[in-house]
């Protein structure tokens, strides 16, 4: 029996920040605002900013037993390990964010199993709908081809950038769900989920933070986990020390094999079908 959240490919959890948890997170949207930006991270509609393991936003979710029961109650997470972290920020009157999918390995068979291999945990600092940028998200595309994949260009590149407005990929689709939130709900997606944003129509940034994990780290393949924990947001060998007195160390993954890059395929199928036998 599939749960909401496998059937969907998204959840809500409201109140995943109290108001503590957001001054924490505001601290750290405010400080990676300040620093240089990055090559890469910036695009029509989203700006983003990396976080790394030490970040406080990072420490605060990674050291709480409540924020990890709720995000595992959600999914159905098994062994959870964090993967990297972003600031995402909506610029005011900024336009909407393409139709689009985070899923990196298309030509890995593991992309066709039923649960997530990765997910993505948005922590909104602000009340955000359909007038400031919220997310739409096309509920089971993750399992099941939409007649848009045809048309989607690859999500982080050059074409994505310079879609003209009227594109199908920045239109409103049919069965599209709008995620309007409080600050400090938390939204989860399965990371072939597509989504995008409403454009932002009002004065106001909005701001949020994008928190990456595996649910399952021990039921991924050998070469997956190689490859993501190459990823430059957890710790080097260099911090090893750092890390073994975390609090959260066990939060983050460990591979005895030496990290390698897989080919990146961002591309979904234009038709696929995921099976519950798969």
């Amino acid at each position: 029996m599939r749960t909401p959240f496998e059937k969907a490919g998204y959840g809500i959890i409201p109140s995943f920040l109290d108001a503590g948890g957001l001054r924490v997170f505001a601290d750290d949207v405010a400080q990676a605002l300040r620093a240089p930006a990055h090559a890469g991270m910036s695009r029509p509609g989203n700006d983003l900013a990396p976080l790394r393991w030490d970040a406080p936003t990072v420490a605060h979710i990674l050291g709480s037993a409540p924020h990890l029961a709720k995000l595992a109650a959600l999914t159905g997470a098994r062994d959870l390990k964090w993967i990297s972290g972003y600031v995402t920020t909506k610029a005011p009157r900024s336009p909407a964010l393409w139709w689009h999918q985070d899923w990196w390995c298309w030509d890995h068979p593991i992309s066709f199993r039923p649960a997530a291999a990765q997910i993505a945990v948005l922590c909104y600092l602000d009340d955000t709908d359909a007038r400031n940028g919220a997310l739409r998200v096309l509920p089971g595309s993750h399992r099941e081809s939409a007649a848009i994949h045809r048309d989607l260009p690859e999500p982080h590149g050059a074409l994505a950038d310079a879609l003209p407005h009227d594109h199908v990929a920045m239109s409103d689709l049919p069965g599209q769900a709008t995620l309007a939130v409080r600050a400090g709900d938390a939204v989860v997606l399965d990371y072939r989920l597509l989504h995008g944003t409403h454009p932002n129509r009002t004065a106001v940034r909005r701001d949020a933070v994008l928190l990456s994990f595996v649910p399952s780290w021990r039921e991924l393949p050998e070469d997956i986990k190689a490859h993501l924990t190459a990823h430059p947001a957890l710790p080097g060998t260099e911090e090893e020390a750092r890390r073994a007195d975390a609090g959260y160390a066990a939060l983050l993954p460990r591979f005895a094999g030496a990290p390698r890059s897989l080919p990146v395929n961002r591309v979904a199928p234009a038709e696929f079908l995921v099976h519950d036998s798969t």
